[in-house]
Parts: C-alpha cells; structure tokens; sequence
C-alpha cells in the first residue's frame, strides 16, 4: 500500500515503488532495485531463448554472406563510431523521458553471482545487453507507440524479424521469438535491437542503409520478456562467434566508452510531471495502467500531482511549488525521504485541495530535483482554449525562409504543431514546444508546394483543445537571387 504524510492545509503526499536498502559495503554502487507494485510492476528482465538466439545468429550470418557476394557490405575499415541512445520520444508525448535502465550487462561469468560495468550489482545472470525499460505508465507507452527506436550509429539492416504478434509478454519464459532488427557499422561491429513491438519495424528491408537516429521501430515486450523494453546489444566484428561488447566504460568493462556521450551510471532525472484527478492505479501489472490524466479541473476539488522519476535517490531532495496564473507561489513542499536508498523507478504524489476562491488560469506544479527544474500546466476553472492568428490564410510562404505561426492559449502547457492539406494531415512541425504563443516555421525542400495547406495547434496532452487556420495558404518555391545562379569565378 501507498505510504502517506499528512501535511498542513490538506496537502499529503503519496510514495510508491518500494525503495531498496542502502548498498551493500561490497559494491561500489547500490543493488538492483527490487519493485513491489505501483505503477509498472516488476523490472522487466529479459534473455532471448536459446533455440531463437542460434535461429537470429544463423540468419545474420546468411545475410551477411550473401550482401558480401553481392558486394553491397564493405569490409569494416571505419573508426569506430560512437553511439547515440537508441530511444526517442514520439511526437505527441509530453514526457521529459520515458525510459529507464533496468539492467546493464553481467560481467560475472559465474552462475548465480552479478557484476555491471561500474562494479554494481544493477544487471541480472548472465544478461549480455542493456534493457531499457519504458516508465512511466510501460504498457499504455506500449499500446500508444509513444517511444521510438532509433539507430545508434548509421549502419545497413543485416536482419531484423516481425514473427511475434503476441508482443505483450509478461513473463520470462516465453517461448516466443522476439521482434528485432541488427545492423552492422562501418566499423564492423554490430547492433541488436530487440523485443519491438509487432509491426512497427522500419520499412527498410536486408541490405539498406539507415542513418545515425533513423527510425527502427517501437518499444514493445515480444520474445521472452517481462514487460515493455528495448534489450540492446552491441557485438564485435567477430561476426562466427558473436562476441558481445559493453558499450559502457567502467572498472569491470573497458576503459573507453562507444558512447557519444555516456549517461551516469545513477542517471537520476525526473521522466514525468503530471496532473491527475485521482492517483494511478494498476490493477494487474500487466495491463495498462488507468493513468487518470487531467489539466482541467473545476474548484472545489482535491488535485493529485505526481512525479515519476528514474534511478532515484532518496539523498537527494525534492522541491515541489505550485504557482497561481499571476506567478505568484500558491504552495511548496520538500520531498526528502533522506537516507542511501535507490530505485531505478519511483513515483511521489503529492495531493492538494483547491477551493471556490482560488484564482480561475493556467497554474503551473513545478520541481526541482538533482539540479534540474521541471514543470507542468493546469487549470482551474478555465476551460483549455487556443486560437491561431498566424497563418490567417491566403499567404504565400516560400520553402526554406522562417514563417511565424502565432497563436493564443490560456493554457502554459506544451502545444503539437502540425501542417494539413485539403484536410488531411501532412507532416509534423513541431512536438512538445512551449505553448509560448509563437514558433518560427521553415518549411523544408522536402514539402510540396503548392495550395491548400493549413496548420494545426493543439494541446500537447489534450490533442482535442486544437485550433486550425480557417483559410490555407500556400507554399513556393524558395526564391533565389541572381548571386545564387550567377557567384563569381576567379581565374
């Protein structure tokens, strides 16, 4: 059950996710957390059966073989190249960040004993990747598609597999086989990307080439799998015996990193603020959660407002505030357990009651924590409502030069901006920009010219609060001046 402290003025706060005990004198960092309940239920934990892993490892070598005779693969002779995390959020998602690491790599290769590349215990028996859990809320990010999986280097496709609809699992015994892709970098190591969501793989196929950041797939929980997370596994250019690589630099690892830039090994940040007109509930750990989400609310009335944090540690305090519309502080609160406790995933929710005479307008719940500050918008009394002014419609915007598009709000929270044309949706602008009022647009040579385009604003949590320009306008080609078709020459 929830923890609860009752604070002055009806203000309490409620904990949830069980935090470990303080790390044992043995390890230089603390164990891997040990969840009980709340709101994604155990940590998902993963290793690909073995009969499915000889089937993927089997396929990679025929693929890669059969790119060599065609000569569509090079022989390795790049540098290394180094390695951008592999999840991005989907456009719509307010989330600051939806994962957290629930397992490194095991150095340890004695059964029954652990040991990560920092010399922690954060990994489980004989686990040969990184798993990247979603939270919060894993199985609604799931259902949604909402975090994306990315290339971590430019690399080409050597296999990748979609043969498991049943990617809901919830247990590490599944016979199931996993949804994966694998590409191998210039530098011939490889990259496995696995446990996506059933039909969401890129559309790229064997053989072609894919960008540093490009789009693989989403997150989901096919194959052998406790719930919703990318494994992500790196693998030397020994291709025959697969030789799996820590990407991550430490005592028990390698002394240089392959990432671009190496997250901490306690990597605590807050993922989520939100509002909630009751506190979350997961009935069954392996469904969705019923998250109830809300920005609007009517006085007088108990609001609930909750932070979602990775690797958390209860050394380290938080401050809550509440600010009326006017920026001045309604209420604040320090939420510090103290102690040496860690969690990889922990949420704190925070309830205050609101009355008839509390100021009607966008209020904002903001949080500081680890040196960061973050921040949500609600309302009270005041219906969320944007109007857009900019395009009004009938302009003329060429390609490649900034155009304004204006709107107002009286909502402070994030805005989606989007471009339409003859009514149907064309392209994003923008994802989870400030509902600031203004955003300089510059439509790429990749848009069509041509009329009938609208814009669409609307808000980030609640895409039915939108405005869209009542008239379209239309798209030119960039207009070049007589230097771009005539520049000098010099003999």
């Amino acid at each position: 059950m929830p923890r609860i402290r009752w604070l002055p003025a009806g203000v309490y706060l409620l904990c949830t996710l069980a935090l470990t005990v303080a790390p044992s004198a043995a390890l230089a960092h603390p164990p891997p957390p040990k969840l009980s309940g709340g709101a994604d239920g155990a940590a998902p934990g993963d290793e690909i059966a073995p009969a499915d892993e000889q089937a993927m490892w089997a396929e990679i070598q025929r693929n890669l073989a059969a790119l060599r005779r065609a000569g569509a693969l090079a022989a390795p002779a790049a540098p290394a190249a180094a390695l951008a995390w592999p999840l991005q959020i989907a456009p719509g998602l307010t989330d600051y960040a939806g994962f957290r690491v629930s397992a490194f790599a095991d150095h340890n290769p004695s059964g029954g004993q652990v040991l990560d590349y920092a010399g922690g215990a954060r990994t489980y028996d004989g686990h040969r990747g990184t798993d990247i859990a979603l939270y919060p809320f894993s199985w609604n990010k799931l259902d949604a598609g909402a975090v994306q999986v990315i290339a971590a280097a430019a690399g080409t496709i050597v296999a990748s597999a979609n043969a498991d609809a049943t990617d809901h699992n919830c247990i590490t015994s599944s016979a199931d086989p996993w949804n994966y892709v694998a590409l191998v970098h210039p530098d011939g190591r490889m990259t496995v990307y696995g446990h996506l969501r059933h039909n969401s793989l890129t559309s790229k196929h064997v053989g072609q080439a894919v960008a540093q950041g490009e789009y693989l797939g989403t997150v989901g929980s096919s194959g052998n799998s406790s719930g919703p997370h990318l494994h992500f596994e790196v693998r030397s250019g020994s291709f025959s015996a697969g030789e799996w690589v820590d990407p991550y630099a430490g005592p028990a690892s390698q002394p240089g990193s392959l990432w671009a830039s190496q997250r901490p090994y306690m990597d605590s940040a807050v993922d989520k603020l939100a509002t909630h007109s009751a506190p979350p509930s997961t009935p069954d750990p392996c469904q969705p959660t019923i998250m109830n989400l809300q920005d609007s609310f009517t006085t007088p009335r108990t609001i609930y407002f909750y932070t979602y944090y990775r690797d958390y540690q209860s050394a380290l305090a938080t401050q809550l505030t509440l600010y009326r519309p006017d920026g001045s502080v309604f209420k604040s609160s320090q939420y510090a357990p103290g102690g040496s406790a860690f969690a990889s995933a922990w949420s704190n929710g925070w309830a205050v009651s609101f009355a008839n005479g509390d100021p009607a307008g966008a209020w904002r719940f903001e949080a500081s924590y680890n040196g960061q500050v973050y921040q949500t918008f609600f309302n009270l009394n005041a219906p969320p409502a944007v109007t857009l002014s900019s395009p009004a419609g009938g302009e003329l915007w060429p390609l490649q030069v900034p155009h304004a598009v204006a709107w107002a709000a009286n909502f402070g929270g994030a805005v989606n901006i989007a471009l339409y044309r003859n009514g149907a949706y064309s392209a994003t602008i923008a994802s989870n920009v400030a509902s600031a009022g203004g955003y300089a647009w510059a439509p790429s040579l990749a848009s069509a010219t041509g009329g009938g385009y609208t814009i669409r604003v609307s808000s980030a949590l609640n895409p039915a609060v939108y405005a869209q320009s009542g008239a379209p306008f239309t798209l030119l080609p960039t207009a070049l001046t007589q230097a771009t078709y005539l520049p000098s020459v010099r003999r």
